[in-house]
């Protein structure tokens, strides 16, 4: 009996324990020599306030559940398959970013995406107004139902497979639109 209390004890620290604070100095583990980070398939630690990412950040398939307050990515922001639910309100991007199969909830009002965004098979039901997407935007298999005003893209827009119901009439498309 005191065995089996024991484990249970364990078994509570284990879950409840907090996640795992890296420092900068901890993240050069994980840097190669072009300045991509790559925490693919990690499990639930907090990264540093503020993050500069000189190249890509990988976090695809990660139990990170937050990024940073500000976090700026001089590459790509790969998120797919991961635990988060939402972006940061300093976060600056200079390549695409990708939320595909993530937990994502929300997206921020305005956000400006310099590459495609990928929002393919979320449960993301809407998408914010103002939103700037130089590259392709990526919507298949979402729950999207309609699209927001005054949406910027550059490039194409894939939306198959979902419940998408009607353009806004203020949208600005640079490319075609996919089913």
């Amino acid at each position: 009996m005191c065995i089996i209390k024991r484990l249970l004890c364990v078994m509570c620290f284990v879950i409840a324990q907090p996640a795992m604070a890296l420092t900068p100095i901890h993240l050069l583990n994980y840097q190669d020599s072009y300045g991509n980070l790559s925490l693919a398939d990690s499990g639930n630690i907090r990264l540093p306030d503020p993050l500069i990412v000189n190249g890509n950040l990988n976090l695809e398939n990660s139990r990170i559940s937050m990024l940073p307050l500000r976090l700026t990515v001089k590459g790509n922001l790969n998120l797919a398959y991961s635990s988060i639910e939402h972006l940061p309100l300093a976060l600056n991007v200079d390549g695409y970013i990708n939320l595909a199969y993530s937990k994502i909830k929300e997206l921020n009002f305005g956000l400006r995406v310099l590459g495609d965004l990928s929002v393919a098979h979320t449960q993301l039901k809407k998408l914010p107004d103002n939103l700037y997407v130089k590259g392709d935007l990526l919507l298949q298999y979402s729950q999207i139902q309609t699209l927001p005003n005054k949406l910027v893209v550059d490039g194409n827009i894939y939306i198959g497979n979902m419940p998408l119901k009607d353009l806004p009439i203020d949208i600005i498309l640079g490319g075609s639109l996919y089913r």
